[in-house]
């Protein structure tokens, strides 16, 4: 039996496929196995149609080369051919729907290890910056403020006005006594009120 069944010969020709997305998706899986999750449950309809499309062809192989192995190995070879043909389209087509799917989640992935990394150096500065307990209290007309409650909430009016907290670079925030209210700047471009 020194050749292959017909359902070997169909592994041979998907499995570089297969492994090459594999191979391509495996630092992303790693970093992002929830994005991965979701993907897999969008493309399982997609591998659910091409396996049942093959699978009446592999049984149907299977059955006819088990009686006479060698002898439908044999007259099997040109309809192995042509359905090596046919199955890499399927094949193909499978990797086109998922390489969209592989990209988003590498996208998504890198955002999260930016982020993950931002906040661990954000973490590593205030843990150095930080040694001692410091408040500064604004008091006046029967009113005391901490400023950095102040400094908060004017994040928080940010945020609330559709920005993301980690876009703020640089806050600046003007304490108005006159007016019971802070008008915040971030990032030198946009600018907010809280009042108090």
């Amino acid at each position: 039996m020194g050749k292959k069944s017909p359902v070997d010969e169909i592994k041979k020709v998907a499995e570089p496929i297969i492994r090459d997305v594999k191979v391509a998706a495996k630092p992303v899986t790693d970093k992002a196995e929830p994005y991965i999750n979701e993907i897999k449950s969008k493309a399982e309809p997609v591998v659910k149609d091409i396996k049942s499309k093959a699978e009446p062809v592999m049984n149907d192989l299977k059955t006819k080369a088990e009686p006479v192995y060698e002898d439908v190995l044999e007259k099997a070879e040109p309809v192995v051919n042509d359905i090596k043909n046919k199955a890499v389209p399927y094949l193909n087509k499978a990797k086109e729907k998922t390489a969209p799917a592989a990209k988003a989640v590498k996208k998504q992935s890198e955002k999260a290890a930016k982020v993950a990394k931002t906040v661990g150096n954000d973490l590593s500065l205030k843990a150095a910056k930080y040694t001692c307990k410091e408040e500064v209290f604004i008091q006046y007309s029967h009113h005391e403020l901490r400023a950095a409650d102040i400094i908060e909430r004017a994040k928080k009016d940010y945020v609330n006005n559709g920005h993301k907290l980690t876009s703020i670079k640089e806050i600046q925030v003007y304490i108005k006594p006159s007016d019971n209210a802070a008008y915040y700047v971030v990032n030198h471009e946009d600018t907010g009120k809280v009042t108090f």
